[in-house]
């Protein structure tokens, strides 16, 4: 069994037992997946993608409806990371649990090629797509904190420019991303004499060749979808603190210090927030990517991990986007207040509703003695 040819951290089986991802037919999965792993498994996916689904859509709810929030560009860039991690989780637990769930089985026909190609695309892209968000978000914060005084920019991005930074995102990603609408397709494969389709994806017949194809994406992805963006922030934010740090208000009135002391403590929580979003991306996605390391130059060491720790290190790097949402609301004055706004609202209705249709306790008790009494009134 190999699973290594896969970026997207799904568990695609259909290569060749020596690695070459050329997808036989013959399907066979050397380690029995058990009940209490797909149980765990499943599990944990159900969390993230709760957790996902629920904190992200709150941000986009937020943002879309609250008309202070939505004037400010910058809250779009959240926005834009919470719609790539919502994807993220979607396509990552439909691509994932499958395989879990029934050994890689997939739909055949076209609707399953159709997925097979669309929904490791939408992942490698939604996974992209959030990096590179957070690494405009970085540039944003350090041209309205360290490049005020800047003679070529004296301001954040513009709403403009915000727009066109997303759909540039998303028009990048997709083009990086495109050979998987290539590789992936649908292949009928046979274990112990029983057909059933599977997503396989192949590069090139030629198994070397394949090989090295497959080595040069990976080398590609993990560095344009990982280490550059990285780099980026930290240097960024780095110049950021630095900034913030030795910075001094001009002038010396009490008026001035107390606006610049201001002004200082809502930078310095936003760049804390923003911080802590990367250290998270960084520290959940690391042991994916180096386990993407291994699967294409040390294969032996990477097949004697056993398959549940790969599932739990797939599911943590897919857990970033669950954890973004609810660090953002934490972090953030604004989103926090609406937030819990929105759920006193969720509460009050949802205690009003049960008040008035569902009978409590005692009222159920009650009902048979008021319906004898009824009848004796009769």
């Amino acid at each position: 069994m190999n699973e290594s040819h896969n970026f997207t951290a799904s568990f695609d089986s259909s290569g060749d037992d020596d690695g070459s991802g050329s997808g036989s037919g013959e399907y066979d999965i050397e380690e029995e997946i058990s009940d209490v792993t797909q149980i765990i498994v499943i599990s944990a996916y159900a969390i993230i993608f709760l957790f996902s689904f629920v904190g992200n859509s709150l941000i986009i709810h937020i943002v879309r409806t609250r008309t202070s929030i939505r004037q400010n560009s910058f809250n779009w860039l959240l926005v834009n990371t919470a719609v790539a991690d919502l994807l993220d989780v979607i396509t990552a637990s439909a691509f994932s649990v499958p395989f879990f769930l029934c050994e890689n089985c997939w739909i055949s026909g076209v609707i399953g090629t159709i997925l097979c190609k669309l929904i490791p695309f939408l992942l490698d892209v939604s996974i992209c797509v959030s990096i590179w968000t957070l690494t405009i978000i970085a540039a944003d914060r350090y041209l309205a904190i360290v490049c005020t005084g800047c003679q070529t920019q004296k301001k954040p991005l513009s709403s403009r420019a915000v727009v066109r930074s997303i759909i540039a995102v998303w028009l990048l990603a997709g083009l990086i991303f495109s050979g998987d609408l290539y590789k992936y397709k649908v292949e009928e494969a046979e274990e112990e004499e029983e057909e059933f389709a599977v997503c396989s994806h192949q590069w090139h017949v030629d198994s070397e060749l394949s090989d090295i194809l497959y080595q040069a994406e990976m080398i590609v992805k993990v560095v344009i979808a990982y280490a550059v963006p990285l780099v980026i922030m930290v240097v960024l934010y780095s110049l950021i603190v630095n900034f913030l740090w030795k910075h001094k208000p001009p002038g010396n009135t009490d008026q001035n210090q107390q606006a610049h002391a201001k002004r200082t403590r809502n930078f310095r929580a936003v760049i804390k927030m923003l911080m802590t979003a990367v250290a998270v991306f960084a520290l959940c996605w690391l042991p994916v990517h180096v386990c993407h390391i291994m699967s294409e130059f040390y294969k032996d060491s990477y097949n004697d991990i056993p398959l549940i720790a790969k599932g739990l290190l797939y599911w943590l790097a897919h857990a970033n986007a669950a954890i973004h949402p609810w660090l953002f609301i934490t972090f953030s004055e604004n989103l926090r207040r609406e937030a819990k706004g929105i759920s006193q609202s969720i509460y009050k209705e949802t205690s009003m509703f049960l008040t008035n249709y569902v009978p409590s306790p005692c009222q159920l008790r009650s009902q048979p003695l008021n319906l004898l009494l009824a009848e004796q009134t009769q």
